[in-house]
């Protein structure tokens, strides 16, 4: 079966959502509640227990859905500007 393309925003919101690495447990409740699919789920090979998500940056809308309904608080919603700039919406 083959998946959906991202959807690509018209116009680049003002913010952005980050996820804090440390606290995310990877429960994939913030990829549920995001309108433009940019959350993927990562497992890292050496430990897959530890799986995480990440934001693209491109695609996020700034909708402040993920930030809502994550529950342990691991999304912060940020200004786009200064991490457009560095390209890591990852805080490890």
């Amino acid at each position: 079966m083959a998946t959906a393309a991202k959807k690509r925003p018209k116009k680049a919101s003002k913010v952005i959502a980050i996820v804090r690495r440390d606290d995310c447990t990877g429960c994939e409740a913030c990829i549920i509640f995001c309108p433009v699919d940019c959350i993927d789920l990562k497992l890292p090979e050496e430990n897959p227990i530890e799986k995480y998500v990440l934001i693209d940056k491109q695609t996020c809308i700034g909708c402040l859905l993920c930030a809502r309904y994550c529950p342990w608080d691991s999304i912060d919603m940020v200004q786009r500007a200064p991490f457009e700039e560095t390209g890591d919406l990852v805080f490890a």
